[in-house]
C-alpha cells in the first residue's frame, strides 16, 4: 500500500469547512460496505470531454486504477466521480512520471489541491520513489448543493504499492487494516463544468471499507 499526502490541517479545516457549510453535508460513512459492481473507470462523454478540452491521461501499464459503482443513478453524480475518478488517475499519472506539474493533474484540481497535489508528488520524487499496482475505489457517497459538492469513498490499497524508480524494486506491504483507506474529498463545479476537487483528506484502517 502507499500513503498519500494531504493538504496540512489547517487548510483542510478551513476549506472543508467552506465547501462543507455550502453542501450542508450530513453524509457518514455506513458500517458496511456491501454490494460494490465491477465496471471500468468512468470518463466523461465525448461532448462534455469536447465542450471542457479535457487532457488526456495515460497510465503505465503496471498501474490499474480500478472505479466501481461508476452509475449512481444521478448524472449529477456520476459526473462528479467520473471528474473526481480523473482526477485520481492524474495524480498517479504525475507520481509515475515523477511530474508535479501535469496538465492533468491541474486540470482537475482547484489551487489549494493542486498545492497539495504538488507536495505529494514533490516528496515522492525526491525520494526517488514511483508506484505500482492495482488501486480499487469503490462505494462513493456524494452530496451536491449547486456548484459544490462532498464525495467520501473507499479505496483498497492491498495490491498497490510503492516502486524504487531507479532500481524497479517494489516495496511490498502486508495486507492489514491501513490497506482500507476513507477518502474524504470537496469538489467545485469550475466555469467549463469540471468538477474540481478541492480538498482531500484521507483515514486508514477504515473498516466501513473492508470488502
Amino acid at each position: 500500500m502507499r500513503a498519500r499526502i494531504t493538504l496540512t490541517a489547517t487548510v483542510l479545516v478551513g476549506v472543508a469547512t467552506l465547501l462543507l457549510s455550502a453542501c450542508g453535508n450530513d453524509a457518514k460513512p455506513s458500517d458496511t460496505i456491501k454490494g460494490a459492481q465491477t465496471g471500468p473507470a468512468p470518463s466523461p462523454s465525448a461532448s462534455v470531454a469536447d465542450a471542457a478540452h479535457r487532457p488526456k491521461i495515460t497510465l503505465p501499464a503496471d498501474v490499474h486504477d480500478v472505479f466501481e459503482d461508476t452509475s449512481t443513478g444521478d448524472p449529477t453524480k456520476d459526473a462528479i466521480w467520473s471528474d473526481a475518478a480523473q482526477r485520481v488517475m492524474a495524480l498517479d499519472e504525475a507520481k509515475a512520471e515523477g511530474n508535479p506539474r501535469l496538465p492533468a493533474l491541474l486540470y482537475y484540481s482547484a489551487p489549494l489541491a493542486q498545492a497539495s497535489a504538488y507536495q505529494s508528488v514533490e516528496r515522492d520524487v525526491q525520494h526517488g520513489y514511483s508506484i505500482t499496482g492495482t488501486d480499487r475505489y469503490y462505494a462513493p457517497d456524494i452530496t451536491v448543493r449547486n456548484d459544490t459538492a462532498t464525495l467520501n469513498y473507499c479505496s483498497d490499497e492491498s495490491k498497490w504499492f510503492t516502486k524504487v524508480r531507479k532500481t524497479g524494486k517494489v516495496m511490498t506491504t502486508p495486507v492489514d487494516k491501513n490497506s482500507y483507506v476513507w477518502h474524504i474529498t470537496g469538489l467545485k463545479q469550475n466555469a467549463a463544468g469540471v468538477w474540481q476537487t478541492a480538498f482531500v483528506n484521507t483515514q486508514r484502517g477504515a473498516t466501513q471499507c473492508e470488502s
